[in-house]
């Protein structure tokens, strides 16, 4: 019997290399069929009933769909957290699935599999390529079971700047998985309680190390992206700053601001903020890096003077 090839050409490529023999019977290519694919070395064996095609590239959605397709769980955290593309998400060797107590799954290599008796259908995005994976809000709570604290901050702070979430909608889930007493629960509490829901998002780790340094040297509540309106109308929004002294500091990060127009601009720019009355210190995420403790520092004293100038100026 002939093979629909146009039709396994699809399937595979829309899975990812992953494919069932029951799927294969819906398009068409029976078991006789299959076997013969399995000979001839197109297709391999991967558990109960899923096949693999023999020359995909070993890629990150290959390993999430056969790990899917094997187990019939739903990819977590940490492997949830790279799918997403949230910062601080470990990459791992092994795919992590959630798989509910009541299967029974045996070892998959490759596959870390953990048992859970409770995952909502609201918690799971099913993918048409196959791929159960745990909606940002669950993967960002699943987090807060592996991450430290900074660490967990910062990737809430990356998925609201990318829009997967808001804080209302974390704090319903801190609420329900305190009442199942989920691993991460008060971890996971305690990096929203600390976070009003209004403020802007911090776009980058840098930021985020650079706040919390700041905040710990002493300086009054920072506002994120404040809006600044310059003498010519031009509206800037610097990373962090303190508003009633017009003290702000942007951080650039090298590889955005190592081309020469760049950095023209932004000089341009400081000069027209500082001529407005506005005062603009720049740290670089090489400086947070190699010292953090030096860089807060040094903006701890050109703060202080901005406002011993200011002082004296109304004396």
């Amino acid at each position: 019997m002939s093979i629909d090839e146009a039709a396994l050409a699809a399937e595979i490529l829309a899975r990812h290399g992953v494919t069932t023999a029951q799927r294969l019977a819906s398009i068409g290519i029976g078991r006789r069929s299959t076997d013969r694919l399995i000979r001839e070395g197109r297709l391999k064996r991967a558990g109960r009933g899923v096949l693999l095609s023999a020359s995909w590239t070993d890629t990150l959605e290959h390993r999430m769909a056969a790990a899917c397709a094997i187990t019939r769980g739903v990819v977590k955290f940490p492997t949830a957290g790279v799918a997403w593309g949230l910062r601080k998400s470990p990459r791992t060797p092994e795919i992590h699935v959630w798989v509910l107590e009541s299967r029974r799954v045996g070892p998959v290599p490759d596959v870390r599999i953990h048992l859970t008796g409770h995952l909502p259908e609201s918690d799971i995005v099913r993918r048409e390529d196959g791929i159960d994976i745990t909606s940002p809000p669950r993967t960002a709570f699943d987090a807060a079971a592996v991450l430290e604290l900074d660490d967990l901050e910062s990737l809430v702070e990356h998925g609201i700047d990318r829009g997967y979430f808001v804080i209302p909608t974390l704090s319903r889930m801190s609420r329900d998985a305190g009442r199942r007493g989920r691993p991460g629960s008060s971890r996971f509490a305690a990096v929203l309680a600390s976070r009003p829901a209004w403020r802007r998002p911090v776009r980058s780790d840098h930021e985020l190390r650079l706040e919390r340094a700041m905040r710990r040297r002493g300086f009054p509540p920072l506002v994120r992206e404040h809006r600044l309106v310059l003498l010519d109308g031009e509206v800037i929004h610097p990373d962090l700053g303190v508003p009633q002294d017009g003290f702000f500091v942007e951080v650039d990060h090298l590889t955005w601001h190592a081309r020469r127009g760049t950095s023209a601009n932004d000089r341009r720019r400081d000069l027209k903020a500082s001529a407005s009355g506005f005062h603009i210190e720049r740290v670089t995420d090489l400086a947070l890096d190699d010292d953090l403790e030096a860089t807060i520092e040094q903006l701890w004293i050109a703060w202080r003077r901005l406002v011993a100038s200011a002082a004296s100026s109304f004396s």
